[in-house]
């Protein structure tokens, strides 16, 4: 694990397992080399704003002159992850490995001006068991100091709340572009349609299921930022004896189709590439998910779709 962790920083840029203020900093100020998780600041509500406060003092009455509350109040955030956490940040139950680093950026509603950050980063296990091995920190609005840093008991005590989801609130998550170009449309965030199919959220489910009738179906809504041919990647489940539907994925004018495969239980997913999608321009895209046959007790058990930018051979 250590060696997985060494290399997850190194690959953000630090030298060291415990990365140093410094390096720490350097992130926050380059966080273009993060995964931007929100296409859009997203407002937050009162509640969060009240529970997380990172404001230096002198950014406190600096606020308190312009009527702003110090922490959430009044403002919207940026969500940005390493790229090998953001996946997880999209499913309600997904874990994330050590090394893995949470960015949060506060923008004050009015002229979208960097309020400040508050991060969390993945350390080796048995750092921090109660708040799930979590070091947390926070960082003033110009990215120069870091506030505080460690086993802070004030971030864990909110974040207890969401152990469900590794301790990561997950608020802004939702059918949506990461700004390295791959497209999250999560089980959870699909709209079905129908009489039986639906999302089901036990964590050993956690999936779009009891697709019983051939007819339901489901979709989901996002915004293409950056135009461009993508290779659509499906977790698909399918219990025994029940493979053979024919499935079709359309969105833009495109349907690609797959046969479901067989692999063992509906709660066994597999993931498969089962065709591309090109966008002409950017916008607001709607991706279905239809059955054309159902030879077996149900169509099969879908997880998620994500759609990769096709890399030029």
């Amino acid at each position: 694990m250590k060696t997985l962790l060494c290399c997850s920083l190194f690959a953000l840029g630090f030298t060291q397992a415990s990365p140093t203020d410094a390096e720490l900093l350097s992130i926050v100020k380059d966080r273009a080399k993060l995964e931007r998780l929100t296409p859009k600041p997203k407002e937050v509500n009162s509640r969060f704003a009240e529970l997380c406060r990172t404001l230096t003092p002198a950014e406190a009455d600096e606020q308190a002159k312009l009527r702003l509350v110090p922490g959430h109040d009044a403002s919207s955030i940026h969500a940005f992850a390493s790229p090998a956490a953001a996946q997880s940040y999209f499913d309600p139950w997904g874990k994330f490995s050590e090394g893995s680093l949470v960015l949060k950026e506060k923008l004050a509603t009015t002229e979208n001006k960097t309020q400040g950050f508050t991060g969390m980063l993945k350390r080796e296990a048995g750092y921090f068991p109660e708040g799930g091995d979590w070091e947390y920190f926070t960082v003033d609005g110009s990215a120069a100091k870091i506030i505080e840093r460690g086993k802070m008991a004030s971030c864990a005590e909110c974040h207890g709340s969401y152990a469900q989801s590794d301790f990561i609130t997950k608020l802004s998550a939702s059918a949506a572009q990461l700004s390295g170009g791959r497209i999250m449309l999560h089980s959870s965030k699909a709209a079905p349609h129908g009489e039986k199919l639906q999302y089901e959220p036990l964590e050993k489910k956690n999936t779009l299921g009891f697709w019983v009738n051939a007819a339901d179906w489901a979709d989901w809504k996002f915004n293409v930022q950056k135009p461009g041919t993508y290779v659509i990647h499906i977790w698909q489940g399918c219990g025994t004896g029940s493979g053979g539907a024919e499935v079709e994925v359309s969105c833009a004018g495109q349907s690609s189709k797959f046969i479901v495969k067989d692999t063992g239980h509906f709660q066994n997913f597999e993931e498969r590439e089962i065709g591309e999608i090109t966008f002409k321009e950017a916008g607001e895209q709607t991706l279905e998910l239809r059955a054309k046959s159902k030879p077996g007790g149900a169509v099969m058990d879908c997880r998620q779709i994500i759609l990769v930018p096709k890399v030029a051979k």
